[in-house]
C-alpha cells in the first residue's frame, strides 16, 4: 500500500468523516470514498463502518492505525533527516497547545517562522492538557505545550511560565476591591469547570476532596469562550489563569482574586514526542516558542489578605 493511501486512512480515521477528511487533504469526497474502498480491497477487509455522524474504524482499522502512523511517521522522519542535512531547517513541525495559549502565541509564531525560517510549515493543533498529552504520545504531535500543577514539572518538560489560578466572576459595583479567595469558599459559589479529564479541573477536584468539600458545578465546557460568556451574564465563576483574562480585568468586565489555602500554581510546560527524534526543523520552533514564554507569563500572584500571607500554599 502506497504512502499517499495510508495518510488519507490516518485523515479519515483522526477526521471520523469522509468529507471532513477530503477537505482537509484538498480532494473531493468522492474520489476519498474510492481510495478508501481500494485500500478495503486491497486489504480484504472493511476498515470503516459508518455511524450516524460519519465513520468509525472497524476492528480490522484500529489495528491497522497504529502502524500506518508508524510507517508514515518513519517516512516524514526519513524525509526530513535528509533536508536536516540540507541546513536551512524545513518541513512540517506540529505543535499542540491548550485553548489558553493558542490567542497568545498563534499569529506571533506563525509570523516568526515565516519569517526566520519560511521553508518550516507550521500546523497547530489545540485541546485540553490531556489531549495535547495523548498527541505527543502516539506521535501526532512534535512539540506540545500543556498545564501542569504542583510545585515541579514530570522529567523530560520544561518549565516556561508559572501562575496562581484565580477565582473569576462578572465585575460588579459590589465586586471585592483586590483580596482572596480561601478555597473552602468555592462550595457555596456556582462554578464553570472545564469537564474532566481536564488537567486543571482534575488539579481543582484533588484540592477538593483533600479538603473535604462538594464544589457547586453548575455546568461543564471545554470551551474557553462559552465559560467566560456563562461567567459574564449568569451569576457564576470560574478558575482560570490570570493570562487568560487579562483584557477582560483591563476593561472591567471581570473581576479575579487568587485562590488561597491552598494556592493552585500551575505550570505551563513544553514537551516534545517520545515517538522519535525531533527533526532540526521541530528543535528551531521550540527555540522559537521559548523565546515568547513572556506572552504568556504572568508574576505570581502576591499575598494581597490576611488569608493569603498566612497561607503556607
Amino acid at each position: 500500500m502506497e504512502l499517499r493511501a495510508l495518510r488519507m486512512l490516518i485523515r479519515v480515521a483522526e477526521a471520523g468523516n469522509i468529507s471532513h477528511a477530503a477537505a482537509a487533504l484538498g480532494m473531493s469526497q468522492s474520489s476519498l470514498s474510492r481510495a478508501v474502498a481500494e485500500a478495503e480491497r486491497e486489504l480484504g477487509a472493511p476498515l470503516f463502518y459508518r455511524t450516524g455522524r460519519g465513520v468509525a474504524l472497524t476492528e480490522v482499522g484500529e489495528s491497522l492505525l497504529p502502524g500506518a502512523r508508524r510507517i508514515v511517521a518513519g517516512a516524514e522522519d526519513l524525509v526530513a533527516g535528509v533536508r536536516d542535512r540540507a541546513r536551512e531547517p524545513s518541513g512540517l513541525v506540529t505543535l499542540a497547545l491548550m485553548p489558553t495559549l493558542t490567542g497568545v502565541i498563534a499569529e506571533p509564531l506563525f509570523e516568526a517562522v515565516r519569517r526566520e525560517h519560511p521553508r518550516i510549515q507550521l500546523r497547530m493543533l489545540e485541546g485540553s492538557s490531556s489531549h495535547v498529552a495523548e498527541w505527543l504520545g502516539d506521535g501526532r504531535a512534535d512539540v506540545g505545550l500543556l498545564s501542569r500543577f504542583g510545585s515541579s514539572a514530570p522529567a523530560g518538560e520544561e518549565i516556561l511560565a508559572s501562575s496562581h489560578m484565580m477565582l473569576v466572576a462578572a465585575r460588579t459595583p459590589r465586586s471585592p476591591r483586590g483580596g482572596s479567595v480561601r478555597f473552602r469558599e468555592l462550595a457555596r459559589t456556582p462554578l464553570v469547570l472545564p469537564a474532566p479529564p481536564n488537567g486543571t479541573r482534575i488539579a481543582i477536584d484533588r484540592t477538593a476532596r483533600r479538603l473535604g468539600i462538594t464544589l457547586d458545578v453548575a455546568v461543564e465546557t471545554d470551551s474557553l469562550e462559552a465559560q467566560k460568556a456563562i461567567v459574564a451574564r449568569h451569576g457564576c465563576s470560574t478558575i482560570l489563569d490570570p493570562k487568560t483574562i487579562e483584557e477582560e480585568v483591563a476593561r472591567g468586565v471581570f473581576a479575579a482574586r487568587p485562590l488561597v489555602a491552598p494556592r493552585l500554581l500551575r505550570h505551563v510546560v513544553i514537551a516534545t514526542t517520545t515517538q522519535r527524534g525531533l527533526s532540526r526543523a521541530a528543535r528551531h520552533v521550540m527555540g522559537l516558542v521559548r523565546q515568547m514564554r513572556s506572552s504568556f507569563a504572568v508574576p505570581r500572584a502576591p499575598a494581597t489578605s490576611p488569608a493569603a500571607r498566612h497561607d503556607p500554599r
